[in-house]
C-alpha cells in the first residue's frame, strides 16, 4: 500500500504541534529529509533536546516515510533562515533507545549504572574493610579462593569440588569426562557468540579451550600441584577481577545474567579489596604471611603457601608474586572501566549543526 506523504506530515505537524504548542512547528518532507519549520529565533539546546523529544514520541509515523535525515531550523517572516540543524534519523532513534536503557537498571546500556557501580561497590568494600565489617563476609571470600583452586583443576582436566568451608577436594588424576564436558561449555559459549555476532565471546571460548588444551596435557604433574596451591589466593585476584570486569560484559542472550551482575560486583569488589589491601600489609611488615590453613591452623603443613615453600619459592617471592597480580588485576579493572567510560561519551547524543 502506497504512503501518502501528504497525509503522513500533517499527522506529525499536529502531533508535534500538540507536543509543543508555542513553537509554531510546521512539517515538510523533501525526500530524504524530514524539514521541521520552527518560530524559534535563537534556540536553547534545552529547546532543540525538547524538540528531538517529540520526534521520538512520533516515530511510529516517522517510520512509514523513507527519511534519512532531520532538518530543524528556524525562519523570520517565512524568507529568513536564522538558525539550522541537521542530523541522521537514527540519531533521534539511537538517543530514545538510550533513554529508555538509563531507566532499565538491568540494562546492560544504562550509563548511570554503568559509570558509577564500579567506583560505588569499591567505595563500599573499602569502608567495610576500614571498619571491619567486612568479616561478615569472610565465607564468601573463602568460597573465592577454593574456586580459585577449582578452576586451576578444572583447566587441568582434573575433578575438583570447591568447598565454602575451606576445602576443595581433587582428583589428582586426569579426567577424560571433566575435559570433555569443559570443552563442550567453551563449545557452546563460542557458538552462542557466532550465533548472536559476540566476538569477545567467540574470542574467550578460543582462548580458554587453548589453555585448557595446554594444562591438561602439557603441564606435568609437580607443575599442576604447585599451581593448584598458588590458585587459591591467585583466585582471589583474578575471579574477582574478573567478576568486576564481568559486569560490563553482556553474556549470551539465553544466559543474560542482568541482575546476578549486581551481588557478582559486590563480591569481586570486595574480595579484591581485601585481598589486595592484606598483602601489602603483609609487604609493609604490619601482618603476617598466612601460613597453614583455615581448618588446621598455622602449623599444617599442608598450607597453601607452606606447599609453595616446599616447591622452592621464598617468603619475598611468594610476597611479591601476589602483590604483582594484584597490581596487573587493579590496571585492568581501571583500563577496562576507562575504555567503557569514553565509550559511554562516544555514545552519547551528538547533533551535528549547519548554519
Amino acid at each position: 500500500m502506497p504512503v501518502n506523504v501528504e497525509t503522513l506530515t500533517e499527522i506529525l505537524e499536529y502531533r508535534l504541534s500538540q507536543a509543543l504548542p508555542d513553537r509554531g512547528i510546521s512539517v515538510k518532507f523533501v525526500a530524504p529529509t524530514l524539514k521541521l519549520r520552527t518560530a524559534l529565533a535563537q534556540p536553547t539546546e534545552r529547546e532543540i533536546q525538547a524538540l528531538i523529544r517529540a520526534l521520538q514520541i512520533c516515530r511510529d509515523n516517522l517510520s512509514e516515510l523513507p527519511i534519512q535525515t532531520v532538518t530543524i531550523y528556524g525562519l523570520r517572516d517565512n524568507r529568513v533562515v536564522l538558525w539550522k540543524k541537521s542530523f541522521p534519523l537514527e540519531q533521534v532513534l539511537a538517543a530514545e533507545r538510550a533513554i529508555e536503557h538509563n531507566s532499565d537498571l538491568f540494562s546492560l546500556k544504562n550509563q548511570y549504572v554503568n559509570r558509577f557501580a564500579v567506583p560505588i561497590a569499591f567505595l563500599c568494600s573499602a569502608l567495610l574493610h576500614w571498619s571491619k565489617l567486612d568479616l561478615l563476609l569472610l565465607g564468601m571470600r573463602i568460597w573465592i579462593h577454593e574456586v580459585g583452586h577449582a578452576v586451576v583443576a578444572w583447566f587441568s582436566g582434573r575433578r575438583a569440588t570447591p568447598l565454602p568451608f575451606g576445602w576443595t577436594n581433587v582428583s589428582l588424576e586426569r579426567s577424560p569426562i571433566t575435559y570433555i564436558c569443559f570443552l563442550a561449555l567453551w563449545g557452546l559459549l563460542f557458538y552462542r557468540g557466532y550465533k548472536e555476532r559476540k566476538r569477545w565471546t567467540m574470542g574467550i571460548a578460543v582462548v580458554a579451550i587453548l589453555i585448557q588444551f595446554r594444562m591438561t596435557w602439557f603441564l606435568p604433574q609437580d607443575a599442576f600441584e604447585m599451581w593448584f596451591a598458588f590458585g587459591g589466593v591467585g583466585g582471589e585476584f583474578y575471579l574477582s577481577t574478573l567478576l568486576v570486569v564481568g559486569f560490563y560484559l553482556p553474556l549470551p542472550d539465553r544466559w543474560n545474567w542482568g541482575f546476578w551482575r549486581y551481588p557478582a560486583l559486590f563480591m569481586g569488589a570486595s574480595t579484591f579489596f581485601n585481598a589486595f589491601s592484606f598483602w601489602h600489609q603483609i609487604k609493609r611488615g604490619s601482618a603476617d604471611i598466612p601460613w597453614g590453613t583455615i581448618l588446621n591452623g598455622s602449623g599444617d603443613a599442608g598450607g597453601d603457601l607452606n606447599q609453595l615453600r616446599d616447591f622452592g619459592w621464598s617468603d619475598g617471592q611468594i610476597v611479591n608474586t601476589y602483590i604483582a597480580i594484584g597490581q596487573v588485576c587493579l590496571w585492568v579493572t581501571i583500563v577496562i572501566y576507562a575504555i567503557r567510560a569514553i565509550a559511554w561519551r562516544s555514545q552519547g547524543f551528538k547533533q551535528s549543526s549547519k548554519r
